[in-house]
């Protein structure tokens, strides 16, 4: 019988209920692809600050920005055109309506907020009416091994 896992997304700014069915449960902490990558992000960020606190890091840094300053002194900045060169210009389009009103009677629309009939698994969209909150791994499938305790 297929369960599936109730999770709450591991960052704290999210904090979003998803599920996840044992096929799609391989330790996943985020509800979707934008909060895992902004998670790695924010890794990276604080590992660069780590960094950035050691001697290693300082020296890298003060050299990083050396370079750059040398690059800088090369460039010359906002040109002017050669003459006789055209002018831009860009043409104006008519205004788009942002949004358009649903004429549906008020009884054929879904309601937004309605939860789905059963809980759905977030990855693959599969269903089913029963919950955990502790991943396979942690629960006992298999025979329980003991060490051997010494005579």
């Amino acid at each position: 019988m297929e369960t599936l896992r109730f999770v709450v997304c591991g960052r704290p700014e999210c904090r979003q209920v998803f599920f996840l069915c044992s096929a799609c449960d391989r330790g996943r902490r985020y509800c979707g692809a934008a909060c895992s990558r902004r998670a790695r992000a924010e890794s990276v960020r604080e590992a660069g600050r780590r960094y950035q606190r050691t001697r290693d890091g300082r020296h890298a840094h003060a050299a990083r920005q050396a370079a750059w300053r040398q690059r800088q002194r090369q460039k010359v900045t906002h040109p002017s055109p050669p003459p006789g060169a055209p002018e831009a210009t860009v043409a104006s389009e008519p205004v788009q309506p942002a949004m358009e009103a649903d004429t549906r009677a008020s009884s054929a629309r879904p309601l937004p907020h309605a939860p789905p009939s059963l809980p759905t698994c977030a990855f693959c969209g599969r269903t089913s009416p029963f919950l955990r909150h502790t991943t396979l791994a942690r629960t006992h499938l298999g025979p329980r091994w003991r060490r051997a305790r010494p005579p």
